[in-house]
């Protein structure tokens, strides 16, 4: 039987390592000399900083800290926009904290694959081939596509959204993806903070490098809409509902107890963020995914007296939470929304008398919004003066990439849930709550998708969910590696 040498490898790894490093450097120095002068000087410092404390911690610190980098740079998207351009949809090719997080993150997984003389990677075989179909959808797509160059964009970051899928889903061990999720509630409370104070005050906290601005629907409404950093509030809509369910899932899955009124904290704070973003389509998914939630993981301690308890002070919750927000979201569904609600209707016939035209392979990835009003024959795109938007996140995906791409993109939601559920019955309780509150803020986003353009908008959303898939992926493979493992003793 031939086996590798280690040291070959090590060698191989030795040489690769540095000219990643090159490539980084390079590609790094462009994008700092585009840069403002004093925040160019700040990267720089900081990044001269960071390298000499990396160089004292061991591995472990570095891992750790890539972790909580990944997490955090989610909604705090600190990113160089390369090959910028004015457009609705995507408009350039990021690289942000949380890409750069992901690919140290691969390159300290491969060295302890290295040394422990593994020779791959993991990986769900089934929710990774509908990523990568989807990402197939789109390069079929660029057979009708008005610009090539808008699919290619769009195609690159599928691609940095893969590798940071892939990363998540091989953090392989059950401590690592504690302190990714322990990092996610950390951005909850930060977007609760800011997002209170946007809403308190009416004015910005200025950090605007992270995305944050103010949307209003204008005079005689009831107030600004909060937006935190995600430029817009249903986009911070989009990342409450999505971590709402997995942060009450660990409200009753976490052994540790701080852990556990951490998290009750934290998901409270995420409520009322939620209901101040004003956001219907929100509410709505996020009225859906937590009793699910609450059912799913309670569902064999139905005839138990602690079920009952924990059912009446949900209960009580939802009642003292109802009294509470009862005026804003009274206000919120009894006000003129100018048309807001009136125009989904138009735009999605719009939408489909452009699929009827392209059933197959679309219109091209990312060209919506450029040849919405050239191929719609209703009327309905014209409704919007500035806007290329179509109200629904499905029949948007559908105009873009066809028949063929809508079937991908609903596979990657059945593929996860698929999974979750195989899994459910097989794991400890601890991992059930990832898979059920997981799937549950999946489901928000789906519920959510049918009224609004959906997460597939934003950068950092789109970063949120691919990494929600990813968790599904790490459980799925941290259970597949112990079977292994206990089949190989017997």
């Amino acid at each position: 039987m031939k086996t590798s040498n280690p040291s070959t490898e090590t060698s191989v790894t030795k040489i690769l390592f540095p000219i990643f490093m090159g490539v980084f450097a390079v590609v790094l120095a462009i994008s700092i000399e585009t840069l403002e002068y004093s925040t160019a000087l700040a990267i720089t410092a900081g990044l001269f900083v960071g390298g000499i404390a990396i160089y004292f911690l061991n591995q472990k610190a570095i891992t750790y800290i890539s972790i909580f980098t990944l997490g955090l740079g989610i909604p705090f998207n600190l990113d160089v926009n390369l090959f910028f351009r004015h457009y609705i949809g995507v408009t350039s090719v990021d690289i942000g904290v949380t890409f750069l997080s992901s690919v140290v993150l691969y390159i300290v997984f491969y060295y302890d694959r290295i040394v422990s003389g593994i020779k791959r990677f993991y990986s769900n075989r089934m929710i990774l081939f509908a990523l990568v179909l989807y990402m197939l959808s789109g390069i079929l797509s660029l057979y009708n596509a008005l610009s090539k160059e808008l699919v290619v964009l769009e195609l690159v970051r599928l691609m940095f959204l893969l590798i940071i899928f892939y990363t998540v889903m091989n953090f392989g061990k059950r401590e690592y993806i504690s302190v990714f999720i322990l990092t996610l509630s950390i951005c909850v409370f930060l977007e609760f903070l800011l997002s209170f104070y946007q809403y308190k005050t009416g004015r910005l906290f200025g950090l605007y490098a992270f995305g944050e601005t103010r949307y209003e629907f204008g005079l005689g409404y009831l107030q600004s809409r909060v937006s935190g950093t995600f430029s817009h509030a249903n986009g911070l809509a989009y990342f409450f509902e999505l971590l709402l369910p997995l942060m009450f899932a660990m409200i009753l899955v976490e052994e540790n107890k701080m852990l556990k009124l951490w998290y009750t904290v934290v998901f409270l704070f995420g409520l009322y963020g939620l209901i101040i973003t004003l956001s219907r389509g929100g509410w709505l998914a996020t009225a859906v995914s937590l009793p699910i939630v609450f059912l799913l993981l309670f569902r064999k301690r139905i005839t138990e007296k602690k079920f009952i308890l924990s059912l009446f002070f949900g209960l009580a919750a939802v009642i003292v939470l109802g009294v509470i927000f009862y005026p804003t979201i009274a206000k919120r569904f009894q006000a003129y929304d100018y048309g807001s609600a009136g125009t989904r209707r138009p735009l999605n016939i719009a939408a489909i008398s452009v699929i009827k035209q392209f059933p197959i392979a679309g219109v091209g990835m990312n060209n919506f919004a450029k040849v919405f009003r050239t191929y719609d024959t209703t009327g309905g795109s014209s409704l919007f003066q500035t806007q290329g938007l179509v109200h629904n996140l499905f029949l948007g995906v559908w105009t873009e990439t066809g028949t063929i791409g809508i079937i991908a993109f609903v596979w990657i939601f059945l593929s996860s849930f698929i999974v979750a559920i195989r899994l459910l019955s097989k794991v400890p309780l601890w991992y059930s709550g990832i898979l059920v509150g997981v799937s549950a803020g999946l489901l928000a986003q789906i519920i959510h998708g049918m009224f609004d353009p959906g997460f597939r908008v934003l950068m950092s959303t789109s970063m949120l969910v691919y990494s929600m898939i990813g968790l599904i992926g790490a459980v799925s493979v941290l259970y597949q590696k112990k079977k292994n493992n206990h089949q190989t003793k017997n």
